[in-house]
């Protein structure tokens, strides 16, 4: 072959190795574009059930605070009968 017509050759493998690169990427940025939404709706959820858990822990610490202060109230109130003359 010469020279010329082996530089097509060339070329076409390389047009060719580069069209199945560029398949390997279409279809990884498919995946990743997959996974990425996926994660996303994971992430949406968390975000909620984090919510859920905030508010949770908020209404048990004002359940505590408010047991802790009867607990103090009731403690002054036996305190304050077995102090009775």
């Amino acid at each position: 072959m010469d020279r010329e017509h082996r530089g097509d050759l060339d070329l076409e493998v390389k047009i060719k190795d580069l069209e199945l690169e560029c398949e390997m990427y279409k279809k990884n940025n498919k995946m990743f574009k997959e996974h990425i939404s996926r994660i996303e709706a994971i992430n949406e959820s968390h975000k909620k059930i984090n919510g859920q858990l905030r508010t949770r822990i908020s209404r048990l610490e004002t359940e505590v605070k408010e047991l802790r202060q009867k607990v103090e109230d009731d403690k002054e109130l036996i305190q304050s009968l077995y102090d009775y003359p």
